[in-house]
């Protein structure tokens, strides 16, 4: 029985459980609902399987009693009662195939299993035979086939085995039926413990192959968390926590073709930080540093949409990129930049331009058509970088060409 591991318990708890033995085959309070969804899942798949199997044997031990009972009157009283055995077993087959008994596969499997030994052994004392071995041998094997083949779980097993046989010897009384209790214990409750002890083993084994494969889902799930986190630490600048160049270039080629193809516009800020080499010359790389976290922090605040990334782009230059936004709308995108640069008010005692960090923007807007080109476009928003740091840096300044 192929049954998936659970990814609800952590390390630890697994680890517990195992610690603590399977001697009682019951999980806890938390897995015990989950394991018993499953299993009774797995359990009526596999009974689709099983019982054609179980008939067959019906079948043939019925042949064999039919064989030996001689009477007409015994016959007809064996066949109106082992007759029942045959439909529900047939009756459990067809309820395995409807996916929504499955919750139910105890239930129906576990009454089933209970009324099969009843009835076996109740036509033990009601049909009086002499050679009433053959009996006795399908009674046996509907015990050992109820806890070993069945497919149910060691209590629930338990509980059908014996219910059967507490109810058989109820209507044996009642019907005032005589019960050899000599042969029965040879027979009925020897291989009812034998039964036991094979569902127990079977439950058991199934339990830890249970837990086994939590642990490999486990280190899947381990294995998956890391490999996400080494390829987004792959897409990402170590010092600013920005998308790098490599990642940049990826989804930059994807929002422009798909702008191309849905004639979306496509825009992008080329961000560079005001004389930050005299920064660094005069205050040192660690608060450059501070400096390039600060200003990607701000960088990242207004790039907040799914479709919007925010990169470094080499040294103390930025490139963001926007999706679906207008020329008029990139350029309140801009200005809003340069206020919220302005505020962190962090210091510059060697800028020429401001006593705080500035920074210049170069805007680009276009509708990409066919004949346009990627590069052309980027570098259409250097240039304009270009011209805002010539007109006296810490503004942003619109590439009017670069608009479709």
């Amino acid at each position: 029985m192929k049954l998936e591991g659970s990814k609800l318990l952590n390390r630890n708890e697994i680890q517990a459980l195992i610690s603590r033995g399977l001697n009682y085959v019951h999980f806890s309070k938390k897995l015990e609902p989950i394991y018993k969804k499953q299993y009774q899942h797995e359990a009526a798949l596999e009974f689709r399987f099983r019982a054609p199997i179980i008939f067959l044997l019906y079948i043939y031990l019925s042949y064999g009693i039919y064989q030996n009972i001689s009477e007409s009157a015994q016959v007809h009283q064996w066949l109106t009662l082992y007759a029942w055995v045959g439909l529900i077993i047939f009756t459990a087959w067809i309820v395995s195939f409807i996916r929504r008994f499955d919750q139910y596969f105890d239930l129906y499997a576990g009454v089933g299993s209970a009324a099969a030994v009843a009835i076996s052994f109740v036509i033990i004392t009601s049909v009086n035979n002499d050679n009433d071995a053959l009996l006795h041998a399908s009674m046996m094997y509907a015990v050992i086939i109820i806890y070993s083949f069945v497919g149910l779980r060691f209590y629930t097993a338990l509980i059908a085995g014996w219910l059967g046989g507490l109810i058989a010897i109820a209507v044996t009384k009642f019907l005032n039926y005589p019960i050899d209790w000599t042969f029965l214990n040879r027979t009925y409750t020897f291989s009812s413990f034998l039964g036991m002890s094979v569902a127990y083993a079977i439950d058991r084994q199934h339990r830890e192959n249970y837990l086994q494969n939590c642990i490999i889902e486990l280190n899947k799930l381990e294995m998956d968390k890391q490999s996400e986190q080494l390829e987004l630490l792959s897409q990402l600048d170590s010092l600013t926590g920005l998308a790098n160049r490599r990642h940049l270039t990826s989804v930059l080629d994807k929002q422009w073709h798909t702008a191309m193809r849905y004639q979306m516009p496509i825009s992008i800020l080329m961000v560079d930080i005001d004389c930050f080499k005299e920064y660094n010359d005069h205050l040192g790389h660690i608060a450059g540093d501070f400096c390039l976290q600060k200003i990607a922090q701000e960088l990242q605040c207004v790039t907040s949409r799914s479709t919007d990334l925010a990169a470094r782009y080499g040294g103390e230059e930025f490139l963001l990129l926007f999706h679906m936004q207008d020329e008029r709308q990139i350029e309140k995108i801009a200005a809003k930049l340069l206020e919220r640069i302005c505020n962190l008010e962090l210091p510059h005692p060697a800028s020429p331009i401001s006593p705080y960090v500035t920074v210049s923007i170069g805007a680009a807007t276009i509708i990409p058509q066919e004949h346009d080109e990627l590069s052309a476009f980027i570098q259409s928003a250097d240039k304009a970088l270009y011209l805002a740091k010539s007109n006296g840096r810490n503004q942003y300044f619109m590439a009017k060409n670069a608009v479709a």
